[in-house]
């Protein structure tokens, strides 16, 4: 299952999204998208390469926990200094938020700034409802 879309975040502005199947073979999709939509954007050949990998390895991490029915979902969000990525899942357990891990050393070296925000389940026994997002933000390049 793969579904494309426009998120809207403002009213005068809209942002590219893919909803993908939770599945690890979507992530070539995931990659894909990442690829295409950053080469829109004022990034230098490196940094659209860094942050296609940082999305693959947020979305690996958000994937490892997640049910296969769920899905994961990317947005793209601009403001005038900064990109961010927004990966978003329903995990069916916490996940890790161990900084010093290395996946987050990888990922603090291919980006500018990473957040993890996750909202646990509001109802008993029902891990479907919680979410976990990954916000990775890369600075553009002035002149580019």
């Amino acid at each position: 299952m793969t579904h494309f879309e426009r998120a809207n975040h403002s009213p005068s502005t809209t942002a590219p999204s893919l909803t993908v199947a939770a599945s690890p073979d979507q992530l070539e999709i995931v990659r894909a998208f990442v690829r295409t939509t950053a080469a829109h954007y004022p990034f230098s050949v490196d940094a659209r390469t860094d942050l296609v990998l940082a999305v693959d390895e947020a979305a690996g991490m958000l994937l490892e926990h997640t049910q296969l029915s769920g899905t994961l979902t990317c947005t793209f969000d601009m403001d005038t200094e900064h990109l961010r990525v927004i990966s978003t899942a329903t995990p069916t357990a916490p996940i890790d938020t161990n900084a010093t891990s290395f996946r987050w050393f990888v990922l603090q070296r291919l980006i500018d700034r990473i957040v993890l925000e996750q909202f646990p389940s509001t109802a008993a026994g029902a891990p479907g409802n919680s979410s976990a997002t990954i916000i990775l933000s890369k600075a553009v390049q002035a002149g580019s």
